[in-house]
């Protein structure tokens, strides 16, 4: 987790960071310059209003991005210039039905509806998860993750329209050279490298050098040896396992050894001839987080399948992914757990507690034994397909029975789940990994 950021704000950051609509002369500087330069201009800005601690901002013209450096300094002042808007509730309040508004990211948009009684979100950039309410006629819409959304509005039950939000940051800071501060900060073991991150997570949520940036983080967490930051990281690492280098893998597996943390190793990885591979993956397998069934010893019985405890039962957890949860956790670093972050208001904390007190599914119960006790495993699944609301994870389920058919010898049964995916999830990732699968068991 992120420590709080320790920046000295001066008084031009409270005032003058949401005059930055009216900036557009200067680029390529310092975000602190470009706040003490847009606070002296009168003519045209927008000017705050501070009503019970909210500060709001009425639009008056077009919003304008002014691109910046990508530094460690620039970073730091952007994310703080976040937080103080999170806290002090900043708003942009738009009179105007429209179908299309834009907001910049950690601000709260609110707009009117035509006698409409409900909205949803309908779409939103991957790995993101706002915050949308309906009350008294009045949209409140906030985001920290730069992107288009599609709210979609409803009357007597049936969708009436369409509304698309923009979320932008008020910076341009360039993804490339984005990436290449996080490349450097790692490699020198700077601690800035967790806020560039989270400006990375917070700016490109799907981002081309997303995989990087989750291994750059990963192995910097690992060098300090970090278990707290080597749990968040090992989070957006790890749906990726398979593609990285047997060099990063071997690294990924130190690390959760290193923390203690479950990861799915796909069977495939242990036909590696990599030295330094096959000793991590020893290393991790010695360890109390590898449970694997040495009495029924097979190239397939050494995989070892993540069994993530307890994981927390949220209304949003259906739609989440891991690498969703990791930027939101990020994220909430910088805001300083104010309430309201993300659509769900659950901290990690009370999510944690709600998961000791919540029975376990049967999926759950399946990825428990799936290392140790394969029929129980397989039971558990099958009950999991017929009695749950899995179908995001009904992929992963069938290519979980297989592999444990796999581990009993029963060829058949794992022929027929492997066929069933394919016909079913053709595109799906699960459906991918079975294919090394089936090459085990000819």
């Amino acid at each position: 987790m992120l420590k709080k950021l320790a920046i000295t704000l001066v008084a031009v950051v409270f005032v003058g960071c949401y005059n930055l609509d009216t900036i557009g002369g200067k680029s390529g500087g310092s975000i602190r310059e470009i706040e003490i330069a847009g606070s002296q201009q009168t003519g045209g800005t927008t000017t705050p209003t501070t009503t019970g601690g909210t500060v709001e901002t009425r639009p008056q013209q077009e919003e304008k991005i002014v691109s910046v450096d990508s530094t460690d300094e620039n970073v730091n002042d952007y994310l703080t210039i976040i937080k103080s808007n999170l806290r002090t509730s900043a708003k942009k309040v738009d009179d105007n039905i429209k179908n299309q508004y834009t907001v910049a990211i950690g601000e709260t948009l609110v707009f009117p509806v035509d006698n409409e009684k409900a909205i949803k979100l309908s779409t939103s950039p991957k790995n993101t998860n706002p915050k949308v309410s309906l009350t008294n006629g009045r949209v409140s819409f906030r985001t920290v993750y730069q992107g288009q959304y599609v709210l979609s509005t409803y009357v007597n039950g049936s969708v009436n329209r369409k509304i698309t939000v923009s979320a932008l940051s008020k910076y341009d800071f360039n993804e490339k050279e984005l990436y290449k501060l996080i490349l450097q900060d790692s490699e020198k073991r700077d601690k800035d490298v967790e806020n560039a991150v989270t400006l990375y997570k917070m700016l490109y949520p799907a981002g081309r050098y997303s995989k990087e940036v989750n291994y750059l983080f990963l192995k910097y967490a690992y060098d300090i040896k970090n278990n707290s930051l080597i749990n968040e990281a090992l989070a957006g690492v790890k749906n990726d396992f398979s593609s990285y280098s047997d060099s990063e893998k071997a690294t990924i597996l130190r690390a959760a050894k290193l923390a203690n943390k479950s990861i799915f190793i796909p069977s495939e990885v242990y036909n590696t001839n990599n030295s330094d591979l096959k000793n991590a993956l020893n290393e991790y397998n010695n360890s109390s987080k590898a449970p694997v069934d040495r009495a029924t010893s097979t190239q397939v019985d050494n995989r070892t399948v993540a069994t993530e405890k307890n994981k927390a039962k949220t209304q949003a957890r259906e739609d989440e992914t891991s690498i969703a949860d990791y930027a939101r956790e990020k994220v909430r670093s910088v805001v300083g757990g104010i309430s309201g972050t993300t659509s769900t208001a659950t901290t990690v904390a009370s999510a944690k507690s709600k998961a000791g007190a919540s029975t376990e599914s049967y999926y759950e119960k399946g990825m428990k034994n799936i290392n140790s006790n394969p029929r129980v495993a397989i039971d558990n699944f099958k009950k999991s397909l017929s009695s749950e609301k899995i179908q995001d994870k009904k992929p992963e389920i069938y290519y979980n029975i297989a592999s444990s058919y796999a581990k009993l010898g029963n060829r058949a049964e794992v022929t027929k789940y492997i066929r069933l995916l394919k016909q079913e999830f053709p595109s799906s990732s699960w459906t991918k990994k079975s294919e090394a699968l089936s090459n085990l068991i000819k």
